[in-house]
């Protein structure tokens, strides 16, 4: 490929990928083996279409780095190549076990070392072992050629890596597989056949061949793969690694993996990201690592990347975690903490970073008002998400410029975010949660309603109280019911706010689906202030909206800023 900006992509079945001499290796960056069944059975269930209906099956693309002399780095693809090799073992098993069998034996031995060969790899003439044209990565590789490539068991699982166990289970069940659609079949060249011909020929590929992971980088964003966000977390670890030296690579290979262990390889793209945009320009996640890449360029810079990463990844993980030890003996932290994961509110996660390093004095203030703003325009207002991040990023910058040194300060740069009092009233006096969604959600709100309402000093926690959630029109509504909630219209009505009050576990459960009437008595001797105070002549949808335009009063109340 003499001009860099071209890709070398083209239709090619399996036998292509893998024949012809070429070699691939998985980079040490990239993740372990793991397919499990549900992947399994797809691939065997298409093997199968294909094979009764003489067509071909598309597997996707596949892309490869070139390192020249036929030798390829899968930086795509890497489970299908690997799942497929697998495959292909399976029926070389089953035909080695005829040979075993004295059945055609010459003929099948023959098949076994030519398709071993063509698929598989050859044979090491002193160790015996093989050496396959695929090489795992250095968690797997070591279990794949000395035990799944040569058809051993391992002598007891209970070491064995999760990946490990995954690569053995792969083998294991396509083996069956293949024992079964060749049951009473004793020929080692109908299997032969199916592999050589179904297999190889009618799996296709698109083959991607690029000549750098930057490329392979921007074909992902083209081709808007499944899991770019570990390719990102893949592409970067193997940048950053390239910049340490011999010397220093075991050391930044223990940092990296003390930081991915920390969040969670699923949840690292997010904590990257998020930390990246806490002292720099907003950027989507797709040109994440391009960002990343330009900045940093030295072996210096990726020490000072990776220290800063360590040391922020212990607050991030904390900052979705209520629980943490980071606050414990601070009660209101915990409690804005709690909050922001019941809302699930993750655009104002730079903002609280930045601002715990440069503005510790500050932090609990900010965390309410961060809080405050993410009930009032994301839970009640439904604000874009893009808005969101676009304001705190400006924030993030200004908190780590040292430009935002006040509390006043923050308040004024996000006033754009915090919903009117007028707004968030409107809002909130039509809002609906559905309770199989949004139990937790629900809880909370009714919570905070009733602790703002009781006179008795009483503060709930809507963690630990018992208390249900009772539909004064239930869910299950008689047909009695619709004299008060036509049939058409209780759908709409069941799931507002106003609709929803505490009742103690064993009062909801006598009330049951009971009319209005029934329930009112029983509602004047509940111990919540919400719930003894209703007292409505019926209940109906002009009574319901009177009762959530009060309670959306109290809530401007509550959510409110303390600026």
């Amino acid at each position: 490929m003499e001009n860099s900006n071209l890709l070398d992509t083209k239709t090619v079945s399996s036998n292509d990928v893998l024949g012809n001499g070429k070699k691939y290796f998985v980079p040490v960056y990239q993740r372990d083996y793991s397919w499990k069944e549900d992947s399994w059975e797809d691939l065997w269930a298409d093997i199968l279409l294909v094979a009764d209906s003489e067509t071909v099956h598309y597997m996707g693309a596949i892309v490869l780095q070139n390192k020249g002399n036929k030798s390829f780095a899968v930086i795509d693809g890497q489970q299908r190549l690997t799942t497929i090799t697998i495959l292909a073992l399976a029926c070389i098993q089953k035909i080695k076990d005829l040979a075993n069998n004295g059945i055609d034996k010459e003929a099948n031995e023959e098949r076994v070392k030519l398709l071993s060969s063509k698929f598989i790899g050859d044979k090491d003439p002193s160790s015996l072992t093989y050496f396959s044209k695929l090489k795992l990565n250095e968690n797997n590789d070591s279990f794949f050629q000395s035990y799944i490539l040569t058809f051993r068991e391992p002598p007891t699982k209970r070491n064995l890596k999760d990946s490990d166990k995954l690569l053995l289970k792969a083998f294991r069940f396509f083996k069956e597989k293949v024992n079964k659609h060749f049951d009473n079949n004793t020929n080692g060249e109908d299997v032969a056949k199916f592999l050589n011909e179904v297999i190889a020929e009618r799996l296709m590929f698109i083959q991607i061949i690029v000549e750098n992971e930057l490329r392979a980088y921007t074909v992902f964003e083209t081709l808007n793969s499944r899991g770019v966000g570990l390719t990102v977390t893949d592409l970067l670890k193997n940048y950053l690694f390239s910049l340490a030296s011999e010397v220093d690579l075991p050391h930044i290979r223990s940092q990296w993996d003390r930081i991915v262990d920390t969040i969670g390889l699923d949840n690292f793209p997010t904590f990257l990201r998020h930390y990246w945009i806490s002292k720099n320009k907003l950027v989507r996640q797709e040109y994440l690592y391009k960002n990343i890449r330009v900045k940093i360029q030295s072996s210096d810079n990726l020490f000072d990347l990776l220290d800063e990463l360590e040391k922020n990844v212990v607050l991030y993980a904390a900052l979705s975690n209520s629980s943490d030890e980071q606050w414990r003996g601070n009660k209101d932290a915990k409690k804005r903490i709690k909050e922001l994961e019941i809302f699930q509110v993750k655009q104002c996660l730079p903002l609280l970073l930045v601002a715990h390093e440069n503005l510790p004095n500050l932090f609990d203030d900010i965390l309410k008002i961060v809080t405050v703003i993410s009930f009032r325009s994301t839970v009640i207002g439904g604000y874009h998400s893009g808005r969101l991040e676009e304001v705190y990023n400006k924030a993030s910058l200004k908190v780590a410029n040292g430009e935002i040194t006040t509390i006043q300060q923050v308040a004024q740069e996000l006033k754009d975010l915090y919903v009117s009092d007028t707004d968030f009233r409107n809002d909130f006096s039509t809002i609906s949660f559905n309770t199989r969604r949004n139990k937790k959600l629900i809880r909370y709100i009714l919570f905070e309603l009733e602790n703002q309402l009781n006179s008795n000093g009483s503060v709930y926690d809507f963690e630990e109280n018992p208390a249900t959630i009772e539909h004064i029109l239930p869910e299950n509504a008689s047909e009695d019911w619709e004299k008060f909630f036509p049939k058409n219209v209780i759908e709409n009505y069941v799931f507002r706010i106003g609709n929803y009050t505490l009742l103690e576990e064993g009062k909801n459960r006598e009330i049951g689906n009971s009319l209005y009437d029934i329930k009112r008595d029983t509602f004047k001797t509940s111990s919540f202030t919400m719930t003894n105070k209703i007292n409505y002549p019926e209940w109906n949808a002009n009574n319901l909206d009177k009762r959530q335009i009060d309670l959306a009063k109290l809530a401007t109340t509550i959510w409110i800023a303390i600026w």
